[in-house]
C-alpha cells in the first residue's frame, strides 16, 4: 500500500510533467513555423534553446517520476518485511517474558532455605516444595496438596489475590511444636505462587513468655492491697489498680488522664512545676534518708488520710514515667499513738514495780532480821533453861525444849535461805569471763569437811570457761554438789563428777552423781521453792537450794534440766553462755 505522501508527490510531478510537455510542443509548433516563414532566422536559435530546455525538463520529470514508482515499489515490499518482524519480534519477547518469569520463579525457590518453602498453581495446588517442607510440616511431600489444608487459617481469596501479584500481610502458623510466619509471593507470567516460611519460635516463646509476665504483672498489681497508679509526664495518671479505686473512690474514668494532685494534694502543696518531677524528686529524697513528714491522700469525698507513699521512676520507651504505691497508714499510725502510750504505762509502772521490789527487798531483809531476833531469843532461853535445870527436868521437858530448839534452827534457816532467794533474783550480776575450773576448786574446799565426813569423792576435769557471775555460778555448782552428797544411798559412798565442753556459744555442764535418785513424777517439781520430797527429820534443809540455782542460771541465760534414774542417781544439766576462746585447765580429784 503506497504511503500517502509519496502518492501526492506522485501527482505533482505529473502536473509538471504535463505542463512542460505542454510547453515544448508550443515551442516545436512555434519553430516549425519559424522554419517556414524566411526572415526569422536569427530567432531561430532562441527558440530553439528554449524548446531544448523545455525538453530537458521533459525528461527530468520523467526520470524523477520512474525513480519514485521504484522507490514507491521498495517501499511496499520492505513495509511487508517489517510486518513480518514485528510479529516475530512480539512472539520472541513473549518467549523471553516466559522465560524470565521461570527464572524469577527458580531465584524464588531456593532449595537451601532453612525453613519450609512451596510452589502452588492457579488452582491453589502444590506443585513443588524444598526439603525443609517435607522434614518440619508433615513428614512427606505435601506435592498436590490444597496449600489452603497445609497452611492453617490460608483461603482461596488470598490464593487468587496473591496469584494476581497483589501484597498480603505475613500469616502465622504452627506446624507441630514450632511456629512459623510465611510471605506469599505471587508469579503472574508463569500463574503460579510461592510461600516463604521462617521459623519464630523462639521469638513466639518469648512473646508468650512476656504475656504471661504481663499477665502475671496484672494478677499482681490487681490483687495488691495498696493503691498502686502511674504517673506520666505533666503529672497525669495514665493508670490505676483496682486497690486505688477502693481507697480513694474515684473510677477509673474519673481519675485516668487527670492530674494526680486528685489523689495526694498534700505532696504538692505551695509548689509549682511538672508533678512527675516533683514525685521523682521525693523518690530521690527518700532513697538517701527517711522523710520525716506524714503526707496525706485525699478520697473523692474530700476526707483526708494518713499514707505511706513510695515512688519508683523508670522509663518506657524513652519517656520517664512513675509508679506510686499508697497505703493508708491510719491503723498504723494509731497503733503507733495506743503504743506510745502504753509504753508511757508500762514505763510508770515499771517504775512503780521496782519501787515496790525495793521496798520488798527492805521488807525482807527488816523481816528476816526481826523473825531471827525472836527466834534467838527463844533458842537462848530455852538453851538457859535446859542447862539451869539440868537433870531435874523431866524427860518429857527435855525432849520438848530439844524440839523448840530444833523448830528455832530449822526456823532461822528458813529464813536466811527465803532471803538468800529474794536477793538471787534482784542482785546485780557481774558478768566476766571466769574459769570453771577455778570455780570448782574454790567449791570443793568449802565443802571438804562434808566430802571427808560422808567419805565422797568429786571428780572434775577439763572444764572451759564461761561468761557470768563468779559468786553467784559458784552457790549453783555447790548446791548441786552439796546435794548429790546429801541424798547418797545408804552403804554407798556419794561420788559427783562434773564435766563440761563449748558447743557452739554454749557451755554445756553435766553434774552425776550416784545417789538415791528422783522419781519421774517429781522431776518438774524439784526446781519449785520449798518443795520437798522427804521428810524434816530425813534430810536437812528447806527445799529451796535448787530454785535457787533456776534462778542463777536463767538470769544468765542458760537453761537447767535434769535426768534420774530411782535407786542409781541424777544428772544435771546445764546450759551458759561461752567466751569467745574456751579456756580449758588441767583436770583435778579431789
Amino acid at each position: 500500500m503506497a504511503d500517502p505522501g509519496i502518492t501526492e508527490l506522485r501527482r505533482k510531478l505529473g502536473w509538471y510533467s504535463a505542463f512542460a510537455l505542454g510547453a515544448a510542443l508550443a515551442f516545436a509548433v512555434l519553430l516549425g513555423v519559424m522554419a517556414v516563414v524566411p526572415g526569422s532566422g536569427s530567432n531561430f536559435v532562441v527558440w530553439g534553446t528554449v524548446f531544448g530546455f523545455c525538453v530537458l525538463v521533459v525528461l527530468v520529470f520523467a526520470a524523477v517520476s520512474w525513480r519514485m514508482a521504484s522507490i514507491e515499489k521498495a517501499v511496499d515490499s520492505s513495509r511487508s518485511d517489517l510486518k513480518n518482524t514485528g510479529q516475530l519480534l512480539a512472539e520472541q519477547v513473549a518467549k523471553r517474558e516466559k522465560v524470565e518469569g521461570k527464572l524469577r520463579e527458580e531465584l524464588l525457590f531456593p532449595q537451601l532455605n532453612p525453613g519450609p518453602v512451596l510452589r502452588f498453581d492457579a488452582h491453589g495446588m502444590i506443585t513443588r516444595c524444598n526439603h525443609a517442607a517435607i522434614n518440619l510440616i508433615t513428614g512427606e511431600s505435601p506435592t498436590g496438596k490444597d496449600i489452603c489444608k497445609i497452611v492453617p487459617g490460608l483461603t482461596l481469596e488470598q490464593v487468587e489475590e496473591c496469584l494476581r501479584g497483589g501484597a498480603l500481610e505475613p500469616i502465622e502458623v504452627q506446624w507441630g511444636k514450632r511456629w512459623y510466619i510465611c510471605h506469599m509471593r505471587g508469579v503472574p507470567e508463569a500463574s503460579a505462587g510461592l510461600l516463604y516460611a521462617s521459623d519464630i519460635t523462639h521469638t513466639k516463646e518469648l512473646e508468650f513468655e512476656l504475656r504471661h509476665q504481663e499477665k502475671r504483672a496484672r494478677a499482681i498489681l490487681d490483687g495488691a492491697a495498696d493503691a498502686i497508679f502511674i504517673v506520666v509526664v505533666g503529672g497525669i495518671v495514665q493508670a490505676i489498680n483496682p486497690a486505688t479505686r477502693k481507697l480513694f473512690g474515684w473510677e477509673p474514668d474519673e481519675i485516668i488522664g487527670r492530674n494526680v494532685d486528685l489523689l495526694v494534694p498534700d505532696l504538692f502543696e505551695y509548689r509549682g512545676g511538672d508533678r512527675l518531677w516533683i514525685l521523682a524528686e521525693y523518690a530521690r529524697r527518700r532513697s538517701t534518708g527517711p522523710v520525716e513528714r506524714t503526707h496525706y491522700g485525699k478520697r473523692k469525698d474530700g476526707t483526708r488520710f494518713p499514707i505511706s507513699l513510695s515512688v519508683s521512676v523508670y522509663d518506657y520507651e524513652g519517656t520517664p514515667r512513675v509508679s506510686c504505691i499508697v497505703r493508708d497508714i491510719t491503723d498504723r499510725l494509731t497503733a503507733a499513738e495506743l503504743e506510745k502510750q502504753q509504753a508511757q504505762k508500762l514505763h510508770e509502772q515499771n517504775e512503780e514495780l521496782e519501787s515496790l521490789v525495793n521496798e520488798l527487798n527492805e521488807f525482807n531483809y527488816v523481816a528476816s532480821h526481826d523473825l531471827q531476833e525472836p527466834l534467838r531469843t527463844m533458842s537462848t532461853y530455852c538453851g538457859l533453861l535446859k542447862v539451869d535445870l539440868g537433870a531435874e527436868l523431866p524427860k518429857r521437858a527435855q525432849e520438848d525444849i530439844t524440839a523448840i530448839l530444833d523448830a528455832s534452827l530449822r526456823m532461822q534457816r528458813l529464813i536466811t535461805d527465803l532471803l538468800e532467794y529474794s536477793r538471787s533474783g534482784h542482785r546485780e550480776l557481774k558478768m566476766v569471763e571466769i574459769s570453771l575450773q577455778d570455780v570448782m576448786k574454790r567449791v570443793t574446799g568449802d565443802l571438804q569437811a562434808r566430802i571427808v565426813e560422808t567419805g565422797g569423792k568429786v571428780e572434775y576435769n577439763g572444764l572451759p570457761s564461761v561468761v557470768g557471775d563468779d559468786m553467784q555460778l559458784g552457790r549453783v555448782l555447790q548446791n548441786l554438789i552439796a546435794n548429790g552428797l546429801k541424798f547418797r544411798r545408804p552403804g554407798v559412798k556419794p561420788l559427783v563428777k562434773v564435766s563440761g565442753e563449748r558447743v557452739g556459744d554454749e557451755v554445756q555442764l553435766e553434774i552425776t552423781d550416784n545417789g538415791i535418785g528422783i522419781d519421774n513424777q517429781y522431776l518438774d517439781q524439784i526446781f519449785m521453792p520449798f518443795k520437798r520430797l522427804h521428810g524434816i527429820g530425813k534430810y536437812e534443809g528447806s527445799g529451796i537450794g535448787l530454785s535457787v540455782c533456776r534462778k542463777i542460771v536463767e538470769r544468765h541465760g542458760g537453761r537447767i534440766q535434769v535426768e534420774s534414774t530411782p535407786g542409781e542417781g541424777s544428772r544435771f544439766k546445764l546450759s551458759l553462755p561461752a567466751v569467745k576462746q574456751a579456756a580449758v585447765t588441767n583436770s583435778g580429784t579431789e
